[in-house]
């Protein structure tokens, strides 16, 4: 199997290299036309928006928690074993609001994260469609068969496409 992959790299390399010249390859920065797109920009603020509204219902919900750990604690605090016998009832009704509160924010941790995702999708999927469509155009007009995100690249003698991709989409 090792020596299978091996022979594919190598065959890729050598015919890869018969076929592909550097005018057929491009590569493009899709984070820096990403990071100065005006409406990823809009999309990040809707975004860190859900994500503080929701950051502060679950604070709100871990300090009910939290008071009914300090309530019981201070009830049972210096207690004898048979005064804190006598409280059972009373502890075991906030233990039980306690476990309700707790699944609460669980179900709620999940809708979020849910909602949050969702949100995510509906923002950056029609953005990540027009950077998509505009290195097509870009990549086309310029005879390219093949584009590359340039991160993944440790050297590059491809034709460089981001400021024309940015052009295209009305970036400065």
């Amino acid at each position: 199997m090792k020596n299978l992959k091996l022979f594919a790299a190598f065959a890729l390399i050598f015919f890869g290299s018969l076929s592909i010249s550097a005018q057929d390859f491009g590569v493009v920065n899709v984070e820096e036309v990403l990071s100065t797109f005006p409406e990823k920009a809009n999309a990040d603020k809707q975004l860190d928006a859900l994500v503080e509204k929701h950051q502060t219902e679950i604070r709100k919900q871990q300090e009910a928690l939290l008071a009914i750990e300090r309530d019981v604690q201070a009830k049972t605090e210096g207690k004898s074993q048979a005064e804190i016998q006598g409280m059972m009832p009373q502890l075991e009704a906030q233990q039980q609001e306690y476990m309700t509160k707790q699944q609460a924010l669980v179900t709620y941790q999940q809708a979020a994260a849910q909602e949050l995702g969702e949100r995510e999708n509906a923002l950056l999927k029609p953005i990540e469609d027009k950077v998509k469509n505009s290195i097509n155009k870009v990549a086309a007009a310029k005879g390219l068969k093949y584009v590359m995100e340039k991160s993944l690249l440790l050297y590059s003698n491809g034709v460089d496409i981001t400021s024309d991709v940015k052009k295209d989409l009305g970036i400065n």
